[in-house]
């Protein structure tokens, strides 16, 4: 019972989460946001669900013996960060869901234009025939892998979604058994602009527009 309320919770809030992405009442504030330390966040945070598994969480972008994080480059995107935190958030707690074992990587790189993060896992894998539909309303791939996991169906639809509303894109890569790479592209910001657009906020009186 208790199962049972949880999935119906979850299921209500998606619903109300793609109702409003569907009509256009989705929220939209951007803020200038470090990638690296807003997903070192996000990974710290859900580090406790991996470690009930046994899972290993490396983040690419920290240095492995001493853990700091490195100084160059770094990645600025200006977006809503609660959608950016929902869709890293979404792809971090799938890859713990669907890797009976082993490790989930995340990496963040980049060039002028784009920030590109990609949540790899060595999990259960998406069947071929299943990539192409994963991120409509509604799919799941129905196996025997998934069918004792459970999901709504509806969390990589509003990845999509909340993805496109701050004018990324977002794909995977997967071989069924062996894992699954998720990627999100945002446009990246310069050094420069990112500080323009700090102290402009700052000057307005308003709350600083950074968020790390």
């Amino acid at each position: 019972a208790h199962e049972a309320a949880q999935h119906l919770g979850r299921l209500f809030q998606d619903l109300l989460d793609v109702t409003k992405a569907e009509d256009g009442r989705l929220s939209n504030n951007p803020k200038v946001i470090d990638v690296v330390q807003f997903t070192s966040n996000i990974i710290d945070a859900l580090k406790p669900k991996a470690d009930q598994k046994g899972l290993r969480l490396f983040f690419k972008p920290l240095i492995a013996d001493s853990g700091m994080k490195t100084i160059d480059p770094i990645y600025y995107v200006d977006v809503d960060a609660d959608h950016l935190r929902e869709v890293l958030s979404n792809l971090l707690e799938n890859a713990i869901k669907y890797t009976p074992v082993g490790e989930v990587v995340i990496n963040i790189t980049g060039d002028d234009d784009n920030v590109v993060i990609s949540i790899a896992d060595s999990g259960i894998g998406i069947p071929a025939e299943d990539i192409p539909h994963l991120f409509q309303k509604f799919y799941r791939v129905d196996n025997s892998d998934t069918r004792e996991i459970g999901g709504t169906g509806l969390g990589l639809y509003l990845v999509r979604r909340l993805v496109e509303a701050i004018g990324g894109r977002v794909w995977v890569e997967s071989e069924y058994k062996k894992g699954s790479t998720f990627s999100v592209e945002l446009p990246r910001i310069s050094h420069e602009e990112a500080t323009r657009i700090i102290e402009a906020g700052v000057n307005e009186g308003g709350r600083p527009n950074f968020t790390s």
